[in-house]
């Protein structure tokens, strides 16, 4: 368990993160109104931009949702570029992960995600950049797409979005409490700023108007990108994943699959460290399945020898959503 995991669970650490709770939602309260009354500005690109973001901490399938819109675009023959903070990368400023060519950033300067995107869409191209207005600008004048695609945008309201889709993860958001007391980024009740509300992890497995319905598919993938039928996969196996809520990807793969002898639940965004990738090497697993966003962290070699797979999972646009693109993006 992560020391932030353990301090979160920890009943003696409690009164701390309510203070702390108290302090931060005064502080993202103050931020919004220096917006809602214009004393912060809202910059413009003259590209269309689509946000998606979430309102709690945890991965709520927002990587998914943009891989899914990259392929509405690129189906229509449209050319979509693809904007992003770049969580835990080791650079700063603006980077170009991937162009027309092709990759051009490594994964430890992109960060995980838009090294994921880039690599899965040869051609479309992505950056990353704490500045987003910068980093839109960057891939106007340089690219020209026709639609920019910025991950994990909803709190950040620098730049201005033609559409702001919201995903309510319902696993997280309905534990209330800001962060660190909960799991809320910022007020439920700021939802109100989205123009499309998505919903995730509801336990709906059918694809309703606003409902996201994340598919596995009924293979795997070897260190060599080979496909593996799932149901050919015998023995002892173990699940590992470094995600936002890991325990929704075990539960998924075990209804796929069957019961795994191990499983472990690493911190999102896990750099595998030798500490990390020795938590895998113990134990005697006859195979392992993670995420494609894990795989790529652990390198050919390391996953050869350890007979580690991955699986992909992709999302369709809901029907409220693909409404609005055919009405205003088209």
């Amino acid at each position: 368990m992560s020391i932030a995991n353990y301090l979160h669970q920890a009943p003696w650490f409690l009164p701390v993160r309510v203070v702390l709770s108290f302090l931060y939602g005064g502080l993202i309260w103050l931020r919004n109104c220096m917006y809602d009354f214009g004393l912060f500005k809202t910059q413009s690109v003259k590209t269309p931009i689509i946000s998606v973001g979430n309102i709690s901490s945890g991965g709520s399938g927002k990587t998914v949702l943009v891989q899914a819109l990259v392929e509405h675009f690129l189906s229509l023959q449209k050319k979509p570029a693809v904007l992003s903070r770049g969580y835990g990368r080791v650079s700063k400023g603006l980077v170009l992960v991937a162009d027309e060519s092709g990759l051009k950033g490594t994964l430890s300067t992109s960060g995980d995600e838009p090294f994921l995107i880039a690599k899965n869409y040869p051609g479309v191209s992505v950056v990353v950049s704490e500045n987003r207005y910068r980093g839109a600008q960057y891939l106007q004048d340089t690219f020209a797409p026709d639609v920019i695609i910025l991950d994990d945008g909803f709190q950040h309201r620098s730049l201005h979005r033609d559409l702001d889709i919201l995903i309510i993860d319902f696993q997280m958001s309905s534990k209330k409490h800001l962060l660190p007391w909960g799991f809320l980024r910022e007020s439920i009740r700021n939802i109100s700023r989205a123009d499309i509300l998505l919903f995730s992890k509801n336990g709906l497995h059918n694809a309703t108007r606003n409902n996201l319905v994340f598919v596995h598919n009924n293979y795997v993938r070897d260190h060599l990108e080979n496909r593996i039928p799932l149901d050919t996969l015998k023995g002892d196996y173990g699940l590992f994943a470094g995600l936002g809520n890991p325990q929704h990807f075990f539960m998924e793969m075990e209804s796929l699959h069957y019961p795994a002898s191990v499983k472990i639940a690493l911190p999102d965004h896990a750099q595998y460290s030798a500490l990390q990738r020795g938590e895998i090497t113990r134990h005697s697993c006859d195979y392992w399945i993670t995420t494609q966003k894990d795989f790529i962290k652990l390198g050919a070699d390391f996953c050869k020898e350890q007979q580690i797979y991955f699986i992909e999972v992709k999302t369709s646009l809901p029907r409220a959503l693909s409404d609005h693109l055919k009405q205003h993006f088209n």
